[in-house]
């Protein structure tokens, strides 16, 4: 073995180690020691061995792979059972980090840690570690130790001196293998920069370990390859020590002290308004939103049934609203809160973008390389411009919104994948301002299936007011001015908060509660009793009212949901469908218009025209003359003629109307 740095043999930082691991981190070892081979690896802190012996820590940037080795001796040699254990020795807090974009050939086979994104991960294989030969001749069996996944055989048999050889597949030994893909993180990007990649091999007990959207730091050796086929070479990282850096709301790291500061925030009676106004606090208002925006971070409770069902407790938001006010930057805002935050933009985003690409894998296999609804699950998936995306692009999150699975079936490959994630989408009025006095259908480019799988649609109009506007400008101003966002809880705080109450909160209805929902949902639907008149709610929103309920229990960590919850979720739908149900023909909330269907007035215009086209059809030889029909539904019906001209050019994109010439329409 090399020499070390100081000069000595190998053997003289074994000692040291032996010393390190015998004294520092005896309790360690022997605790893993004990529960061998279920347990292989033994995690040291950087920092303990930089205090002990600063040398053999620099040594360990340095020749890592002669340092960890010389780990692993030293712990057998003071194995007080004798197991002949050969344990990992894992190092955390390694002070040497780098970029993933400015690894140079400088640091290859150096200690380094990086930190990134997980974007794919192979299947696991097995990787020979000790191959055993039979030699042809005389058929005396060799034992040759692999480092590489390259078999090295014996030089020659030491029996007979022959040199061909057969290798005995199942008397060999071998561990487990894992490639996985890690990409930089987005937010170190500067302008027109690709965020750069790397594989990572990952090895024995720390294989099956990462799924794609994981943001962890890596610890290992930055190895060099050459590509047979380009004759490149590339680098890879052999990984040692994984460290998840952002962890899934149930898994925060929640202290005692944290415990407390939540209970005596939960105790306080504003605890609403308090999380309202931290949640977004850089935007000034909208309270409705961050009402709304507050209950999904906290969430419903999701549900498996006896039968294998899947009832989804994450609620999906739609914000509408006239350039300008904010909604990106609230997009933005929960994409940072939330753990597992995915914020993407309409425009640039593909179908393959939000699910899974196939991409072909180094062995030219194919595998899955995970899109961002997939990347978001226990999480946030913020997508703005979502009218702006591509109606085939749009498709691929139908699934994902109400069965929160993705499946795919491309190039050989059948899978489904989780998107267990909550969606708040952002979209603009089709003609840049809203228009009161339109369906949200006509001004949203965005079809009925996809609109009706939103618990919660909020349309904001940027209307002059000057007493509101007085408030907004000074806000503004004050935070240009001191640069500083005033919150009523801190980020961290609210993070933990969140946590605490998804992983200890489990709300369930109680009787009052599921009365009052009863009654909404029963009395909503008695006014439509009448059969012309409008659907006003449906048992989607039933079960949105549900999630609100959950989650508004949640904010107060209550395991019950109480009547004044139900109200609370009452309220919020009510003004939600206020605003973009209510249809002026009939002066009732028609669930069709919410939801971006032709609402039950419109059905009734339409039919209307049907009718007086097929009278005078009949009138005029099968030709009913344009002026008389626009004559008899303006007497009649008092339909104006635009209306008349967007009905019949409705029907005829229906094909139920035909026009042969320019003055008159016909039936089919």
């Amino acid at each position: 073995m090399p020499l070390d740095e100081s000069g000595g043999g190998a053997s003289s930082s074994t000692i040291k180690l032996e010393e390190f691991f015998s004294t520092r981190s005896k309790d360690e070892v022997f605790e893993i020691l004990d529960s061998f081979p279920e347990e292989k690896s033994v995690i040291i802190d950087y920092n303990d061995l930089e205090v002990f012996d600063p040398d053999s820590a620099d040594l360990l940037i340095e020749k890592p792979e002669e340092t960890l080795d010389a780990s692993s001796r030293a712990i057998s040699n003071i194995d007080p059972q004798r197991k002949n254990a050969h344990l990992n020795v894992r190092f955390k807090n390694v002070r040497n980090m780098v970029p993933l974009r400015n690894l140079r050939s400088e640091f290859i086979g150096k200690f380094i840690a990086v930190d990134g994104i997980v974007r794919k991960t192979d299947e696991i294989h097995p990787r020979i570690i000790t191959a055993v030969f039979e030699c042809r001749s005389c058929l005396r069996v060799h034992e040759v130790e692999q480092k590489t996944s390259m078999i090295h055989e014996p030089a020659v048999c030491q029996e007979c001196g022959g040199r061909s050889f057969k290798l005995l597949q199942d008397e060999s030994v071998y561990m487990d293998t894992q490639t996985v893909k890690v990409q930089e993180p987005l937010e170190n990007l500067s302008g027109g920069d690709q965020p750069r990649q790397i594989n990572v091999i990952l090895e024995d007990d720390m294989v099956d370990t990462l799924t794609p959207g994981d943001k962890v730091r890596i610890t290992g050796v930055l190895k060099t390859a050459r590509d047979e086929r380009t004759k490149r070479f590339n680098n890879y990282i052999y990984g040692n020590y994984i460290e998840p850096l952002e962890q899934e709301f149930e898994e925060l790291d929640i202290t005692p002290e944290d415990e407390e500061k939540i209970l005596e925030l939960a105790r306080q009676p504003d605890i609403y308004e308090q999380i309202i106004d931290s949640t977004a606090p850089s935007i000034q208002g909208y309270f409705d939103v961050k009402e709304a925006i507050a209950f999904q971070l906290f969430g419903g409770t999701s549900k498996e049934l006896d039968d294998k069902t899947r009832v989804r407790g994450d609620m999906h938001i739609l914000i509408v609203g006239d350039p300008g006010i904010g909604k990106s930057q609230i997009l933005k805002y929960v994409s940072k809160l939330a753990p597992r935050g995915i914020y993407t933009s309409g425009k640039g985003t593909s179908g393959v973008g939000l699910t899974a690409a196939a991409v072909r894998d180094d062995l030219g296999g194919w595998s899955l390389e995970a899109g961002a609804l997939v990347l978001g699950d226990k999480g946030n998936v913020c997508v703005d411009e979502l009218d702006k995306m591509r109606e085939e692009d749009r498709s691929a999150i139908h699934e994902a919104l109400e069965q929160q699975t993705i499946s795919i079936a491309k190039a050989g490959i059948m899978a489904t994948l989780n998107s267990r994630c909550s969606v708040l989408a952002a979209a603009n009025p089709k003609f840049g301002r809203f228009d009161r006095y339109k369906s949200i259908a006509e001004q949203i480019d965005l079809p009925s299936p996809i609109l009706s799988r939103f618990d919660l649609i909020f349309i904001i109009e940027d209307k002059p007011n000057a007493e509101r506007d007085y408030e907004l400008a000074g806000h503004i101003l004050k935070i240009h001015q001191e640069q500083s966002v005033p919150y009523t809880i801190e980020p961290e705080l609210m993070r933990k908060y969140i946590a605490y109450a998804r992983r200890t909160v489990s709300p369930t209805l109680s009787s009052e509660a599921t009365k009052e929902l009863q009654d909404f949902y029963v009395t909503m639907r008695s006014g439509a009793i009448e059969e012309d008149s409008p659907v006003p709610i449906t048992a989607r929103q039933l079960e949105a009212l549900v999630r609100i309920a959950e989650a508004s229990a949640r904010i107060r960590l209550s395991n019950e949901v109480t009547k004044e919850d139900a109200q609370r979720a009452i309220q919020l739908q009510e003004n939600c469908m206020k605003q973009i149900g209510y249809d002026p023909d009939t002066g009732k909330v028609d669930i069709d218009k919410v939801e971006g269907r032709t609402s039950k007035s419109e059905r009734d215009k339409i039919n209307i025209a049907t009718e007086v086209i097929k009278e005078l059809s009949e009138e005029y030889e099968g030709k009913a003359p344009k002026a008389i029909v626009f004559a008899e539904l303006s007497d009649r019906y008092n339909i104006g003629e635009a209306e008349a001209e967007k009905l019949i050019s409705m029907l005829k994109s229906k094909g139920i109307v035909y026009q042969p010439t320019d003055d008159h329409y016909g039936m089919t």
